[in-house]
């Protein structure tokens, strides 16, 4: 414990941030590539109509950020109240929030799930999904949403395993599931010609195994002594979890909005091969900017530790440690998949005039891939120093920013247009988080003086 102490207030920054951040990294790369190889199984084993599968992923992974905001509310209001019980050794309190974390998993999945399947066509629609594309995303979100529950459960329990320091095993078992997600989605869509529907029930089958193996912790692993006496209602217990869950699920859901508003503009100026690139340039977006959301996972406890305790110079290193970090791996990666974008998009689908047209989208949507990750970077600074509504703010802003580039730029120059209002939007959402961060830093210095003077003087304050 006392080495622990030790490297985050005073250790080497590189060392502290690889040690805090490793696991976050691994274990959401692990994830994001099980995303990509869905995408090609589900683009080269449905034939002809490959890239209609892939417009119906896109159509319905909207949807399906809208059941993991769901979760991530519950995971993180949870692990906000035992966090605290853990803190201040009120066996009690953790107790309470496990067991109502628990049952407020179980209530928003049951909700989630009746809500879904009876309007889940209406809904496909608002997210943009055509004639050609429905059934396919129903046939998708039809599985993903029947088997919602256990997705809701594996955020929930993790959120508790991470409460107790347990990142490797949270890592391990991310592992174990997109492994296996990966296997029977071969074995399905290939070996069973189960289509699309193949790779939902795959999803499903390895999110129950992610259960399972959460559930093995909590009985065998975790410190807690965890039984089925714990799954008691409380309501002030209940009602806390839900007030940070809920600001939590507007924060991640309200991305939904953007990909609804994306997709729309993508379906007037392109087709539904356009929404297929679309998704494409969505998922590896993702693969290319997750180390830099890992780089800030590290972070934020690093930061918050040392502002706790007043260590003001080193937590302006860790912001400058931080960015370079997570700058530098964004733009190899971003480097790496501009030298093989076509490589990659023919690992998806086989029509080579659809290929180039991906890899010129790609090329200018992700043009400005580094300073999003200092636009990451710079919302979790906010965060880890408790600036809880600029960070809010920024968050919306890096999601809503291009709005209105796209109800401009696109009316000029059709889907091409949609394709720069990416960059544009980029440039802004970051210039107005370097605005805030340098006004923050302003405050921190101001902030540094008058502790230094108290401690000169204390009688004077």
């Amino acid at each position: 414990m006392a080495d622990k102490h030790a490297l985050m207030g005073s250790g080497s920054i590189n060392k502290a941030l690889a040690w805090l951040a490793a696991p976050a990294i691994i274990g959401l790369v692990i994830q994001t590539l099980y995303g990509l190889i869905d995408s090609v199984f589900v683009g080269r084993g449905l034939g002809d109509d490959g890239v209609l599968g892939l417009a119906a992923l896109a159509v319905a992974f909207p949807v399906s950020h809208l059941l993991l905001s769901a979760a991530a509310g519950v995971g993180v209001g949870g692990s906000s109240f035992i966090s605290r019980g853990f803190g201040a050794a009120d066996s009690a309190r953790v107790k309470k929030g496990v067991g109502n974390m628990l049952i407020m998993a179980f209530v928003v999945g049951i909700i989630c799930t009746v809500l879904g399947l009876v309007f889940l066509k209406p809904i496909l629609l608002v997210f943009g999904a055509t004639e050609s594309t429905m059934p396919f995303a129903y046939d998708y979100m039809y599985w993903i949403i029947l088997g919602c529950t256990f997705q809701i459960l594996t955020v929930t329990i993790n959120a508790i395993v991470m409460a107790e320091g347990n990142s490797f095993y949270s890592m391990g078992m991310y592992t174990i599931s997109s492994v296996t997600n990966i296997i029977l989605d071969y074995i399905f869509i290939f070996e069973f010609g189960w289509g699309i529907q193949g790779a939902a029930v795959a999803t499903i089958l390895s999110q129950m195994l992610s259960v399972v193996i959460l559930i093995f912790y909590l009985y065998k692993i975790s410190k807690l002594d965890f039984g089925l006496k714990w799954l008691k209602f409380d309501k002030p217990a209940f009602l806390e979890i839900g007030k940070v869950g809920i600001s939590e699920f507007l924060r991640e859901g309200s991305l939904a909005i953007m990909f609804i508003i994306v997709i729309f503009n993508v379906n007037l100026y392109g087709d539904d091969s356009s929404v297929a690139i679309y998704g494409l340039i969505n998922r590896i977006f993702g693969f290319v900017i997750i180390p830099a959301m890992g780089v800030v996972q590290g972070m934020i406890p690093l930061t918050g530790y040392n502002y706790g305790a007043k260590n003001y110079e080193r937590v302006r290193k860790i912001l400058k440690t931080a960015s370079i970090w997570a700058i530098a791996i964004s733009f190899v990666l971003g480097a790496l998949t501009y030298i093989f974008t076509a490589e990659l998009f023919s690992l998806f689908m086989t029509d080579t005039a659809l290929i180039d047209e991906a890899v010129i989208a790609y090329w200018i949507a992700d043009l400005s891939i580094p300073i999003v990750a200092f636009q990451i970077v710079g919302s979790a600074f906010m965060q880890a120093l408790g600036q809880a509504r600029a960070s809010f703010i920024l968050a919306l802003i890096r999601q809503f920013s291009i709005i209105p580039v796209l109800a401009i730029i696109p009316y000029f120059m059709g889907l091409m247009g949609v394709w720069v209002a990416f960059p544009i939007a980029d440039v802004l959402a970051t210039a107005i988080t370097l605005w805030f961060v340098w006004r923050q830093l302003k405050s921190l210095k101001k902030e540094e003086k008058m502790h230094a003077v108290y401690d000169k003087n204390p009688a004077a304050f």
